[in-house]
């Protein structure tokens, strides 16, 4: 699987203004550049919004695959390209990887940088004001269309069009698609792979606190 960087983004927050007339700052419509060093903390001249949910080693760099957009487009009758600025505040964006063939543990070397993919992104709703969607956040919570993050093993320099190469395979059953399922599915079947979810030490505590709430009975929505 030859799998490379397409895109890589950067910003920094900013007041933003949307249809309904509310304003938040964000640093969600991040503006491509041809490379970057990425720390431990994410790709410098980067930085986040909302402080609470986002940020932080386990959310160093966020991913989302180029078939992503492709599925979300139409899924909603969008016509978002991955060329420009982020929609989603995507950092990296890749070829050949998505959703479904991308596991919690998995190490890929790209450019210099060693990242460990550590868990799924949970959709907010600040993804439906910025599509212009109000249906958006839904949308990408209940097909698990979510895009990921990684921690930082090793730092160093990244440039659009590396190659992004598989150097530890992590838990063949914890995809990023099937922790989203695990947030969705409230059947007993799904109880085991949770316990092996939270067992698993690359899985972020973040998340597992989201599928310790889930056997718990509630639900594994964002909240806002």
């Amino acid at each position: 699987m030859n799998a490379k960087v397409l895109q890589i983004k950067i910003g920094l927050p900013t007041l933003l203004t949307f249809d309904d007339g509310t304003q938040f700052e964000s640093a969600i419509r991040k503006q491509p550049v041809d490379k970057v060093f990425i720390t431990t903390l994410g790709p410098q001249g980067n930085d986040v919004g909302l402080k609470a949910h986002h940020g932080g080693v386990d959310k160093a760099v966020f991913f989302m695959a180029a078939d992503t957009f492709e599925k979300l487009n139409r899924l909603t009758g969008a016509q978002f390209d991955y060329q420009g600025t982020a929609i989603y505040g995507e950092n990296l964006v890749l070829s050949a990887l998505n959703e479904e063939n991308v596991r919690i543990g998995d190490v890929y070397q790209i450019g210099d940088c060693l990242i460990e993919i550590c868990q799924p992104r949970r959709p907010c709703s600040r993804l439906s004001k910025n599509t212009h969607n109000e249906n958006m956040k839904e949308t990408i919570f209940v097909h698990g269309l979510t895009g990921w993050y990684g921690r930082v093993l090793q730092e160093g320099q990244i440039h659009r069009g590396d190659a992004v190469i598989l150097k530890r395979q992590g838990h063949p059953e914890l995809t990023v698609m099937s922790l989203n399922q695990l947030l969705i599915d409230n059947s007993l079947s799904k109880i085991s792979l949770i316990h092996t979810a939270l067992a698993y030490a690359p899985l972020a505590a973040g998340f597992k606190r989201s599928l310790e709430g889930k056997l718990r009975g509630e639900d594994g929505r964002v909240k806002g």
